[in-house]
């Protein structure tokens, strides 16, 4: 378009395209563009289908102990055999004081009780001060539920990056077979808060909420070598895993694909 001068003008009427000339007192010509109206047969966008998943499907129910699922949304693991993370600071960092952001009544009471559920779960745990504070926000779902997002900018400004070790999507995906048809998607809930962090590095991921104060005893969601470090701790956790029908094994971060030839090994390997 740039190269041959054209502009595009959009109206009730339609499109045009002049061309523009290189010729003085040339204004170049109109084009007419035929466009295609949306309607209910053919609509130009359609809407993609909200899914909501209350229950096990029933071909996995009785197969797979309750404990693995997370029926509730707010039940976090815990991996085991894990040595706690450490966080390197770099020399002379100024650890960040960074005031709380407002929240309204009804995020607030929201955040108020998923804090209440990672204190009991061990998540979060409440400390009498910390040089750092960054503050939390609560973000709404389409669902209308609130998540819990920390603004750790300036965290990761001053801890020690480690060399990124995430791999390509792009690349990855070729390791699904061609002849592939059959496929199960496991998603973990809330994986990072799995991973403990040690505790000598809780303080760099303090907050303040409604005057307490309080740590992460996991890694954190918003920390920038999160992924990275639960990616590693992942795939060393899945070598051993064997597929016994030659299903293909896929993982991007806490994201997996188990990609299978037939119906039934798709079932058995999931």
């Amino acid at each position: 378009m740039c190269k041959t001068r054209c502009s595009v003008t959009c109206s009730n009427e339609g499109i045009e395209v002049q061309t523009n000339s290189d010729d003085e007192g040339d204004d170049g010509q109109f084009l007419e563009v035929e466009t295609e109206t949306a309607n209910e047969e053919y609509p130009l966008i359609t809407p993609f289908p909200m899914i909501t998943v209350t229950d096990l499907p029933p071909e996995l129910q009785g197969t797979v102990t309750e404990k693995v699922w997370d029926l509730t949304g707010k039940e976090v693991g815990l991996i085991k055999g894990v040595e706690p993370v450490k966080v390197q600071v770099k020399p002379n960092a100024v650890f960040p004081q960074i005031p709380q952001y407002h929240m309204a009544q009804d995020v607030l009471i929201q955040v108020s009780q998923i804090i209440a559920d990672f204190v009991k779960q061990g998540v979060l745990k409440e400390v009498l001060s910390s040089p750092c504070n960054s503050p939390i926000m609560g973000l709404k779902k389409p669902c209308g539920k609130v998540q819990i997002v920390q603004d750790l900018r300036q965290i990761n400004e001053i801890v020690v990056k480690c060399c990124p070790i995430v791999p390509n999507p792009a690349v990855i995906m070729f390791q699904v077979p061609c002849d592939a048809e059959w496929f199960t998607v496991v998603d973990p809930s809330q994986a990072f808060f799995s991973v403990p962090l040690h505790e000598d590095s809780q303080f760099l991921f303090s907050f303040k909420f409604l005057d307490k104060v309080y740590s992460w005893c996991r890694i954190p969601q918003g920390f920038s070598e999160s992924p990275s470090i639960f990616n590693q701790i992942l795939k060393k956790d899945l070598e051993s895993l064997e597929l016994p029908f030659s299903s293909t094994l896929v993982q991007y971060i806490d994201d997996l694909l188990i990609a299978s030839r037939t119906k039934d090994n798709c079932r058995y390997e999931q």
